[in-house]
């Protein structure tokens, strides 16, 4: 749920006379002496890459590498073939990107989606901060739109975090405490969903969550179906905290703990927001998937679906020559670039590989302003842009223009 530009640009915390950010660096230059302790150790350097999560495996791996258990995935598919014939013939993967609020944007457009009538199950979906929220209910079909509506109309400020700011002061790990958003993953993310997300797993579909392992400075890509699968007691509790994590903004939202053991030895691992390793991501560019249909002699029409949530133009704005102004101006143009370099990276990955590209986001035109941390009147009215944009004439862009995206390929049916 990693901020957007529109968020660091926009946002003054009302209760107190400084900026978000600014707040932020005030509250890193007081505490640093006084730390908050983990429960158990971080890993040792030499022996990190080693670690798993106690009692799963083959659960997660790390986004910069291919996941060292590729031959059980290509099995997996492999099986998956057998029982459903038409992925040989077409492949969808959906890619929903961070962008805090401005996830109400991918939640109207996937409702216009599914009302335009041209939406497929995908084979793959994928999520970063804000998009792992919105993710698993993606995954697992249209009869969850209401629910992702939900999320992102009728939530405000009080519904995701409140602030803590004396505690950040005094050694605490962020400004605000996430308890109200961790009670409506944990309302939302059930049984029976946990059992959903299984059934489909097992039909050979993926879902996967990014988050930033904060010690190695990387990405780490979950296996929810996976984890789903597995059926072990703790499979939902830990679907839950990723999700939790992927969205934690750091400095502002508390990051995430994950237990992990080592040759039998207990550690622990801190867990961001996604998005600060990766906006938005597909898979690891060392996964080599031409070989692999090359392995499975299968060659499915393959199609990338990325929405960004949130503007990827450069957006003009005169900035006032303040510390506090320059650093929030700064901070944005990072995000956004970022988010534009991940973007340009998947269409190199589409063209190396094969993969038709199709890119939607927040339109330059947008311009609803943000009068708080998760303002209901923005999402709302974000939302329905995302789900008018969905069903007009253009609801694809090519590459990162406003080009209207005219290819056959972008209407399945």
């Amino acid at each position: 749920m990693l901020a957007t530009e529109t968020h660091v640009r926009h946002i003054k915390i009302k209760r107190l006379p400084v900026t978000l950010t600014m707040l932020v660096l005030v509250a890193a230059l007081i505490s640093g002496c006084a730390t908050v302790q983990r429960q158990f150790p971080a890993p040792p350097a030499d022996i990190y890459e080693s670690a798993q999560v106690s009692e799963f495996s083959n659960i997660r791996f790390w986004g910069d590498k291919t996941a060292p258990y590729l031959d059980e995935a290509i099995q997996r598919l492999q099986n998956s073939i057998r029982n459903n014939p038409a992925l040989r013939d077409r492949i969808d993967i959906l890619a929903l990107s961070g962008g805090a609020e401005d996830g109400a944007f991918g939640a109207g457009f996937l409702k216009g989606w599914t009302e335009r009538g041209d939406r497929p199950e995908f084979f793959m979906v994928t999520g970063v901060s804000t998009g792992a929220l919105i993710a698993p209910f993606a995954f697992l079909g249209s009869e969850y739109d209401d629910v992702i509506k939900k999320l992102f109309t009728k939530s405000s400020k009080k519904d995701i975090f409140f602030l803590t700011p004396f505690s950040a002061l005094f050694g605490g790990a962020a400004l605000g405490d996430t308890a109200p958003l961790r009670k409506t993953i944990e309302k939302e993310v059930d049984d029976e969903m946990v059992k959903a997300i299984a059934r489909e797993s097992r039909k050979g579909r993926i879902l996967q969550i990014a988050t930033t392992n904060i010690d190695a400075q990387r990405p780490v890509v979950w296996e929810i179906g996976i984890i789903a699968e597995s059926g072990h007691p703790n499979a939902k509790r830990l679907i839950q905290r990723i999700m939790l994590a992927s969205a934690a903004i750091p400095g502002v939202f508390p990051p995430v703990a994950i237990d992990i053991t080592i040759n039998g030895e207990r550690y622990q691992e801190i867990h961001v927001d996604g998005g600060v390793t990766s906006q938005i991501f597909v898979y690891p560019r060392g996964l080599m998937v031409r070989e692999i249909e090359k392995q499975l002699n299968v060659y499915p029409k393959k199609t990338f679906w990325l929405i960004r949530n949130t503007k990827v133009a450069p957006d003009y704005s005169p900035v006032e020559l303040g510390l506090s102004d320059i650093t929030s101006r700064s901070i944005s143009t990072l995000i956004k670039y970022q988010g534009r370099g991940n973007l340009l990276n998947i269409s190199s990955l589409a063209e190396r590989d094969g993969f038709d590209v199709h890119i939607t986001n927040v339109p330059a035109d947008f311009n609803e302003p943000l009068n708080d941390f998760f303002d209901p009147v923005y999402m709302k009215t974000l939302y329905d842009n995302g789900y008018t944009k969905a069903l007009s004439d253009c609801p694809w862009h090519v590459g990162l223009t406003d080009e209207c995206d005219k290819s056959e390929s972008r209407n399945p049916r």
